[in-house]
């Protein structure tokens, strides 16, 4: 026993393990932190090529020349388009996302402990923050001293239940429940995945889904709630391997929902009555209804935008600087298109990367990404699932891609470092799932 211990600390890559923490940190503590960890992550990369811990034939295949075409896109598109020089220099560096995705995909090959390490790591973060998030919405303070968000105070003081979200020591960086629904659950997955099937492991599971549940509930975030259950029913449709694992989830899920309603009166308020009553408070058709709530201004506003410049857009990450113009003004856009809109629709971003593409890169950076979209994701995916180790791995990391991904949620920005890291990330470990194949034809 110990002797199996000991070859097992052995075969941990202990700095592959120390850069992922530093990956972690820097989600919490922003981009600066992240993307020093995009720099050290390639040194180190670079280092394992020199000393041939990791060898690589570099071609010039189709994914590599459509990654290309489409980071020099990008930087054409900055520098030709907009008039910012920052802009220009930012565009310089997407590339960095996609170099990620590849090293993880390669780092972590033909290395089972170094990765359930990671899991386990990542798995205890998650569950500290979870129950960071509940101790918070019931003292108004997390163990860091950081106060819950959007308060009202009825009576002049501070209450707890006067608020309505939940970041635990993200603090006003309200993106905790969207952790808990992607790393949260992605590494909860695998890290039992790699377990025995006992009444003790499926108890901890069990365990551990609720806290983590009750967590992203309780932290406000709709977009959150909205992605687990897009994840959920994501495998129960198409992981039949685990269908059963997942129905029993979902089962947990809908039994806690009644207890957390309940007992948290702003949860309610946030997912049911809020967006209802903000809805319905609107004139027109359903359709009209929606592009008049907050989120609709943005997205009336970036199509606006696409509408006067189609084919390149109105330059990369340029929307927090054109919806300032008159003609994207929320009255004239009214006017326009016969809406009742009583919000601003401008922002750093349009609060969906689609829109966001279209806007800023116009149909060709659109048509671009998708094509990268088809090659990196769907093309692996065909060629190679027949012959994977595990099927169920593949569909399970594919859920999350597909949760971030989802067209008709809110989302981050497409060029912002934290959005595309946590979309880059994930794919990073999907390629290594996808490429692990049986036997090659």
């Amino acid at each position: 026993m110990k002797k199996n211990f000991e070859y097992w600390l052995f075969e941990i890559n202990f700095h592959v393990i120390a850069i992922f923490i530093f990956f972690l940190v820097g989600l919490v503590y922003g981009p600066s932190l992240t993307n020093l960890f995009y720099l050290i992550f390639f040194i180190f990369f670079i280092h394992q090529l020199y000393t041939k811990q990791i060898i690589i034939k570099f071609n010039f295949n189709t994914v590599f020349i459509i990654q290309c075409i489409f980071c020099l896109y990008l930087i054409l598109n900055s520098y030709f388009i907009t008039n910012e020089s920052t802009l220009f220099y930012k565009s310089l560096f997407y590339f960095r996302f996609l170099l990620v995705a590849f090293i993880i995909s390669k780092i972590i090959k033909d290395n089972d402990h170094t990765f359930k390490f990671i899991c386990l790591i990542f798995l205890l973060f998650s569950i500290f923050l979870s129950l960071d998030i509940i101790y918070q919405s019931q003292t108004g303070f997390d163990i860091f001293g950081y106060q819950a968000g959007l308060c009202v105070y009825p009576d002049g003081k501070f209450n707890p239940n006067d608020c309505e979200r939940f970041s635990g020591f993200f603090g006003d960086e309200y993106i905790a429940g969207n952790f808990l629904t992607t790393y949260g659950i992605f590494f909860l997955y695998f890290f039992f995945n790699k377990l025995k099937k006992n009444i003790f492991n499926i108890f901890l599971l069990s365990l551990s889904f609720i806290l983590i549940i009750m967590a992203i509930m309780i932290s406000g975030e709709r977009n959150a709630f909205l992605s687990i259950l897009l994840i959920l029913f994501f495998n129960a449709l198409f992981n039949k391997k685990l269908r059963k694992n997942i129905i029993y989830l979902i089962f947990i899920f809908l039994l806690i929902l009644p207890f957390a309603f309940k007992k948290f009166k702003h949860i309610k308020y946030r997912y049911v009555d809020w967006p209802m009553t903000n809805i319905s408070s609107h004139s027109g058709n359903t359709f009209q209804k929606l592009l008049q709530t907050p989120w609709g201004a943005h997205y009336v506003t970036a199509y606006d935008i696409f509408i006067d410049n189609k084919i390149f857009g109105s330059g990369y990450k340029s929307f927090r600087n054109e919806c300032r113009k008159d003609i994207y003004d929320y009255k004239t856009l009214n006017k326009k298109y016969n809406l009742n809109i009583l919000y601003s629709g401008c922002s750093s971003h349009p609060h969906n990367m689609y829109i966001e593409l279209l806007s800023e890169t116009g149909l060709i950076g659109f048509t671009l990404f998708f094509i990268l979209f088809y090659f990196i994701i769907l093309k692996p995916y065909f060629k190679n699932i027949n012959h994977v180790k595990n099927r169920q791995d593949v569909i399970f990391a594919l859920s999350i891609i597909f949760c971030i991904l989802f067209p008709l949620r809110p989302t981050g920005s497409f060029s912002a470092t934290v959005f595309s890291s946590n979309i880059w990330f994930f794919v990073g470990f999907y390629l290594y799932f996808i490429n692990n194949i049986k036997y090659k034809k």
